[in-house]
C-alpha cells in the first residue's frame, strides 16, 4: 500500500500542544490472514484467505488519509484491525509509539479512547430500541470518568450540537431520522469521548449524494474544530480526491 501527497493542511485551533504533522500513527507491515479448514471433527488448514498483506503508512495529527481499493481488497478488515475488533496475523501499529496489537486490559481500554469509528450504515450501526441520547451516551458507561453522570444528558446534548441536530431531540429513536442525520448521530458517538483519530469506513456510501456533501463537509469542519485525524476508506475517488491530504491505495 503506497502513500502519495495531495494537498497541506493547515493548523486548527486548539493544536498548540499537539503540534499537526506530528505522526501520531504508525502501520508497519501488517497482515491479516483467514485460515481455510477442512474436516468436521479432526480440522486441518488447507489454506488461507490474505485479506491484509503487508500494509504500512503512517497517519499525521490533524490530517486525513484516505484509504482506497476495490471492493473485497481488505479496506474494512484493516478498519477492524485498527480498532482491535480483529487481531492480526503479524505487524505493528504504533500509536504515539506504543504497538496497539500488543495492549490488554486498562491499557486497550485506554487506547480505545483514543481510536473511534463511524460505520458505513447508518441504519444497522444504531440500536433501534435504544434513545438517541443512550447511543450517544453508551461511551460514558464504558469510560463513566469521561463524564460525570450528572453532565451526561448536558454533554450528550451538545454532541448533537455539534453535528447539527437539534438537542431537544434526545429521546427520540433512530426510525425517527433520515439517514443523513442517523450517520451524524453515529459521528456523534465516535466524538463522545474526545478521540485523536476517528476511522471512518465509507461513511457515505449509503447516502444521497446531496447528503454525503453535507456530512463530508461536517467531518471536514468537526476536523478544522478538533484537530482530528481520520483515516478514510472509500471506493469512491471523487470522495477521497476532495476530503484527503493523502491517498493509500
Amino acid at each position: 500500500m503506497a502513500a502519495s501527497d495531495r494537498t497541506t493542511s493547515t493548523p486548527a485551533a486548539g493544536t498548540a500542544t499537539k503540534q499537526r504533522g506530528e505522526t501520531v500513527l504508525q502501520v508497519e507491515n501488517v497482515v491479516k490472514h483467514f485460515p481455510i479448514t477442512q474436516g468436521i471433527v479432526f480440522k486441518r488448514q488447507i489454506g488461507a484467505v490474505k485479506a491484509v498483506d503487508g500494509v504500512s503508512f503512517d497517519l499525521k495529527r490533524g490530517e486525513t488519509l484516505g484509504i482506497v481499493g476495490e471492493s473485497g481488497c481488505g479496506k474494512s478488515t484493516l478498519a477492524k484491525l485498527l480498532m482491535r475488533l480483529e487481531t492480526p496475523t503479524s505487524g505493528k501499529a504504533l500509536l504515539e509509539g506504543r504497538d496497539m496489537f500488543s495492549l490488554s486490559g486498562s491499557a486497550l481500554r485506554r487506547m480505545r479512547r483514543n481510536v473511534q469509528m463511524v460505520m458505513q450504515d447508518p441504519y444497522t450501526s444504531l440500536n433501534p430500541r435504544m434513545t438517541v441520547g443512550d447511543i450517544i451516551g453508551e461511551p460514558f458507561d464504558i469510560h463513566p470518568d469521561a463524564a460525570p453522570r450528572g453532565t451526561r444528558r448536558q454533554r450528550v446534548q451538545e454532541l448533537l450540537e455539534l453535528v447539527g441536530l437539534n438537542p431537544e431531540h434526545i429521546n427520540r429513536y433512530p426510525h425517527q431520522f433520515s439517514g443523513g442525520q442517523r450517520q451524524r448521530i453515529g459521528i456523534a458517538r465516535a466524538l463522545a469521548l474526545k478521540p485523536e483519530i476517528i476511522v471512518c469506513d465509507e461513511p457515505v456510501s449509503a447516502l444521497d449524494v446531496s447528503i454525503q456533501a453535507q456530512v463530508i463537509n461536517l467531518l471536514e469542519g468537526l476536523q478544522d474544530e478538533l484537530g482530528l485525524s481520520y483515516i478514510f476508506i472509500a471506493h469512491d475517488l471523487s470522495v477521497v480526491r476532495h476530503i484527503a491530504d493523502r491517498v493509500a491505495v
